[in-house]
């Protein structure tokens, strides 16, 4: 057989062909051992197991990671935030600086100046800034803050922006004498911050609020009244304090300027101190003109003028609102000669020119708040009353000067006290001739 019969035959092979390409034969063989149990398990229920070895911990972590966060956020917020106010001057203070082309260091931007020698470097500006910052008013010429220093002092920062129109030496000059007073009855100047566009006074933090605040908000607060001898001691306070301002800057012609009642403070024992005194050489005189009590003063409201005699006024002013209760509001927002009944001419037609007026028309005016008086006692705040309406005189050349004043009213004694220090009722007594002031 020759190689030709079989032609056509592709898968025929071998002699007389071409040999054969070797083979290779796989054989599969069935074990009978028992099967692996997990070899019957789903591949489905597998992914599923692996699936939660892997979210399990990446969840676990996502909720540390959250309570973290939440706690971090919880702290910061139970800590007391700085004002944004206070803040914005140490960013403005960076920023003043390396703009600056002074070689100064960066630190000499923000240096408080000390007024007194006796307060020595005891903190710096920083200090006032770091500390948590609650704001306690904002006022005709800015705001006040209380902050503490990091020993827990309590200070009080005042900021100022209507001081920009007086030079750098002149406002130096004015901060030591301010920091020279030294009195009882007067708040002091502790340190300054100065920059062109806004200043710092720095000061002790009065614990006891305002006046204005104990004659006109203390119901607010859940507070009693100021009783009768307590109102007297105030006014004592405030006359002292406002003679040694005249006798210690005598080349101001109005060495206060801006005596109100809400710039008297009152410390724990409620003695008087002035506050907000002798503005008037730095404060931009278009402020000055529009906002200080000094000009609102009648000389200054028909005249054009401010004198001597034109913190008596005010005291006058403040006199009458201790002993009526009344907030002189009239003065203060619009000037006088407005159509609203004044205090002054309130208490003179309640007051009239007759001492043996009636009791009850005098009753009228005084603040009930004050409590029960004794006869004597209400001769006395009918003469303190007097002296209030004698530095209210629109007349500057018939007003009574601060001299005559501070004489007069140290002069008045409180009567009529038992031993127990309570006083005798007034009302009581409405039928004896004495009464009938």
């Amino acid at each position: 057989m020759n190689a030709d019969m079989f032609a056509g035959n592709k898968g025929v092979c071998g002699a007389p062909l071409k040999a054969c390409e070797a083979t290779v034969t796989i054989i599969f063989l069935t074990s009978t051992t028992p099967a692996d149990p997990r070899e019957n398990v789903s591949p489905n229920f597998m992914n599923k197991i692996s699936m939660w070895i892997i979210v399990i911990p990446i969840v676990v972590g996502v909720f540390i990671l959250l309570a973290i966060v939440a706690f971090v956020i919880i702290n910061q917020c139970k800590k007391p935030l700085p004002d944004p106010k206070l803040k914005a001057i140490k960013v403005e203070d960076r920023a003043s600086a390396a703009s600056s082309n002074e070689t100064k260091p960066a630190e000499a931007a923000s240096k408080l100046t000390f007024v007194s020698d006796d307060d020595g470097d005891k903190f710096d500006l920083q200090d006032l800034l770091n500390g948590s910052a609650e704001i306690l008013g904002s006022g005709c010429f800015g705001s006040s803050y209380r902050t503490s220093l990091p020993d827990g002092t309590a200070m009080v920062v005042k900021r100022y922006k209507q001081m920009n129109s007086v030079g750098k030496e002149d406002f130096q000059e004015h901060m030591r004498r301010i920091g020279r007073l030294r009195h009882n009855n007067v708040l002091t100047l502790v340190a300054y911050y100065y920059r062109k566009d806004e200043k710092l006074f720095v000061c002790d933090f009065v614990h006891n609020c305002s006046l204005a605040v104990h004659l006109h908000a203390h119901q607010t607060l859940g507070q009693p009244g100021l009783d009768w001898p307590t109102r007297l001691k105030i006014v004592k306070g405030v006359a002292k304090g406002l003679a040694y301002l005249h006798k210690e800057l005598p080349s101001l012609i109005a060495p206060h300027s801006h005596l109100k009642s809400s710039n008297v403070l009152l410390n724990e024992s409620f003695e008087p101190l002035l506050t907000d005194y002798a503005l008037i050489p730095v404060i931009n005189a278009e402020s000055a003109h529009e906002l200080m009590v000094a000009y609102k003063s009648p000389e200054y409201v028909q005249h054009g003028r401010v004198t001597k005699k034109t913190d008596v006024w005010s005291l006058g002013v403040l006199i009458l609102e201790i002993m009526t209760g009344k907030f002189p509001s009239n003065f203060f927002l619009k000037g006088k000669g407005n159509d609203e009944e004044d205090i002054v001419t309130w208490v003179k037609s309640k007051l009239g020119d007759d001492d043996r007026e009636t009791l009850l028309t005098n009753l009228e005016v005084f603040d009930r708040e004050m409590g029960a008086i004794g006869v004597g006692d209400g001769k006395t705040m009918k003469q303190l009353l007097k002296i209030g309406l004698s530095c209210c005189e629109d007349d500057v050349q018939k007003r009574i000067d601060l001299k005559d004043a501070v004489g007069r009213i140290e002069g008045l004694k409180l009567r009529n006290m038992s031993n127990d220090g309570e006083f005798f009722s007034a009302i009581a007594s409405d039928c004896e001739e004495d009464i009938k002031w």
